[in-house]
């Protein structure tokens, strides 16, 4: 009879104490690191403020297009630029030369 009631004492005790060794062991070994993709921050511009380079070379290159939105980075050594042709919206990046950039 004392058989009886060791046994199943005993196989609690080994199920409740496998599964607190689990959880630990899961959360020790859990090494995945979060790692956020770094994202250029651009200023807002107003549009009449942008270099003349910049808006010869949208003139140039992206004829018939109007300068929705424009940003600069904080050195002002690359710009974003929302131009709208038509229905479609696209979104370029340049330098202060004018040059365009793909990102």
């Amino acid at each position: 009879m004392k058989n009886l009631f060791v046994l199943p004492a005993l196989a609690f005790g080994l199920l409740i104490g496998t599964q607190n060794s689990s959880a630990q062991e899961l959360a020790s070994n859990d090494t995945t690191e979060a790692v956020a993709p770094i994202q250029d921050k651009y200023v807002e511009l107003a549009i009449e403020n942008l270099p003349q380079k910049i808006i010869d070379a949208v003139a140039k290159d992206y004829a018939g297009s109007t300068i929705e939105k424009a940003g600069a980075k904080e050195d002002a050594s690359e710009f974003m630029l929302i131009l709208k042709q038509g229905e479609k919206t696209m979104e370029v990046f340049c330098d202060a030369d004018g040059n365009w950039i793909s990102k």
